[in-house]
């Protein structure tokens, strides 16, 4: 799965969402850290934490299974090394929708736009900076 950011996690370009009464700010902070580390570990159940429409834009594909197939195959064939002091400097949520701004030193910075379906947040889009 491509990935469009220069930010090294680049999500690469990200604690489940729903941790009892967390805040939505919390649980789209948890979301990120969650397949950040999946990334890092390899494991393909970080592709579940991204849209239907980010995973059919990045894999360049029009099915989503054949999308979610792609994505959970490239995940566990390359690793992703967390850049060093990689931080999260603020997170905005307004109704379903977020946004979490990321960065690392000397790597650039990362937004990566949070949608909430059925009571979970996933990454729907990633703009690097």
């Amino acid at each position: 799965m491509k990935r469009k950011a220069s930010l090294a996690v680049g999500l690469a370009a990200l604690a489940l969402a729903g941790c009892g009464g967390s805040s939505d700010q919390q649980q789209v902070h948890a979301t990120f850290n969650k397949v950040v580390h999946e990334l890092a570990a390899r494991n393909p159940d970080a592709c579940s934490l991204f849209t239907k429409r980010y995973a059919l834009q990045n894999t360049g594909l029009s099915n989503y299974h054949a999308a979610l197939a792609r994505c959970r195959s490239h995940t566990t064939q390359h690793s992703l090394s967390l850049p060093k002091g990689l931080r999260v400097e603020k997170v905005r949520v307004k109704g379903n929708k977020a946004i979490l701004t990321a960065s690392a030193p000397g790597q650039g910075s990362g937004t990566f736009h949070f949608i909430k379906q059925s009571g979970q947040w996933k990454i729907d889009s990633v703009t690097a900076r």
